[in-house]
């Protein structure tokens, strides 16, 4: 086998994936994570399709499950701003429409089963990043932060939608990054309500807020709002854009809001998808969102992020290590349904930030009519559940 010893940048879905393919198929992969240790709750995913098809390949649907138990949630419940109920999602309903293979869950958990099933047979390098990448035709040789330097058969990007990899290759993401027009913050707070089934939406014109309980007396937050691009740096600037935004919202924004200034737990960031015509430069490809976002509100880049690192796994696998076999076809194999999904996601993130009254209240309508027959294969198409692994 050709080019066995591969650097993986990120220990995110999509690295993780990647690595147990890799090593499963005789590869030596490892791992470096800028992170100094691998605690991140983040934030709620809805998680099926694609992805769930690779988590049963790798025969971790039990222990995902078992995640999963732990947010013993039956209905999501959409409110008005004063807290009357207007549509309603039923999981157990969610999980027939979708075969059963579906799990909300937090996306910190699902990274945590995969790092597990991998932590034994792979190396890992945190609080490690990448300074430099020389791609050379015999290998790739990588200076580290700490000023280490060491060469490679081959790299793999999967280190987001931020990507340090791509920005060493391709260049400034600003030539990549398509602004969609809204922004999210996620973060875990104390359970003020006390209910340990919660889970509410709220909608007012360009915002959306819910909460989700998580167990351990706490709640899982997400905001999502329309806006211009913001130049917001820092906590403190992210809390006062959240504040603007959400201040003069009815329901229970105000305590909402209290809650997030005290956590220390808050991801802040625009929405947005990378648009890149080569997912592959020499021996260094990318994976995941670092060449594939479908956005945060798209419900579906875990899932893909790991399709496409079982896909790339699988092309390197079948061509014996040869990159330059492997990566043209695995862009070959996911790059169309990735644009396809892109341009559905862009579609589907209006839905999730209502622009008026108007819109909202036909925002509910589907959601009551969700399950009903002549609506439920809309709306399984819409949320992307068909699956590309066969």
């Amino acid at each position: 086998m050709k080019n066995r010893n591969i650097l993986i940048s990120g220990a995110g879905i999509a690295g993780l994936t990647l690595a147990y393919w890799l090593q499963k198929w005789g590869f030596s992969p490892t791992i470096i994570e800028k992170r100094p240790d691998f605690h991140d709750r983040g934030y709620m995913i809805d998680f099926y399709g694609s992805g769930f098809d690779v988590i049963q390949k790798m025969g971790l649907v039990e222990k995902l499950q078992e995640r999963s138990n732990q947010y013993p949630v039956k209905k999501l419940i959409f409110v008005d701003r004063n807290a009357k109920p207007h549509a309603t999602l039923d999981v157990e309903k969610m999980r027939e429409l979708l075969d059963h293979k579906y799990f909300p869950i937090l996306r910190g958990d699902l990274e945590s089963v995969i790092y597990d099933s991998v932590k034994g047979d792979v190396p890992f390098r945190f609080n490690t990043s990448i300074t430099r990448i020389d791609n050379q035709p015999d290998g790739v040789v990588v200076e580290f932060s700490n000023g280490e330097s060491q060469q490679y058969d081959l790299v793999i990007g999967a280190d987001g939608i931020h990507s340090n990899v791509r920005k060493q290759l391709w260049g400034a993401e600003s030539q990549f990054n398509r602004f969609l027009g809204f922004y999210v913050a996620c973060s875990v707070i104390d359970n003020f309500l006390g209910n340990e089934d919660t889970f509410y939406g709220h909608f007012e014109p360009n915002v959306q807020a819910t909460i989700f309980s998580i167990g351990g007396n706490q709640l899982a937050t997400f905001f999502a709002f329309r806006s211009e691009k913001l130049n917001v740096h820092g906590r403190s600037a992210q809390i006062d854009v959240l504040t603007n935004v959400f201040g003069s919202a009815g329901w229970i924004m105000p305590q909402l809001l209290e809650a997030t200034k005290r956590t220390d737990d808050l991801f802040f960031d625009a929405v947005a998808q990378i648009q890149l015509n080569e997912w592959h430069k020499g021996r260094v490809a990318l994976v995941g969102d670092a060449c594939q976002c479908l956005t945060l509100l798209a419900g579906q880049g875990a899932s893909m992020g790991m399709a496409g690192a079982y896909l790339l796994a699988d092309e390197l696998h079948k061509a014996d290590g040869d990159y330059k076999i492997a990566f043209p076809a695995y862009q070959q194999r996911l790059k169309p349904e990735i644009e396809h999904r892109q341009k559905d996601a862009r579609g589907l993130a209006g839905s999730f930030v209502p622009r008026n009254n108007l819109e909202i209240a036909l925002t509910h309508f589907f959601l009551n009519t969700a399950f009903l027959p002549g609506f439920r294969s809309l709306f399984k198409k819409q949320i992307g559940a068909r699956s590309i692994i066969k």
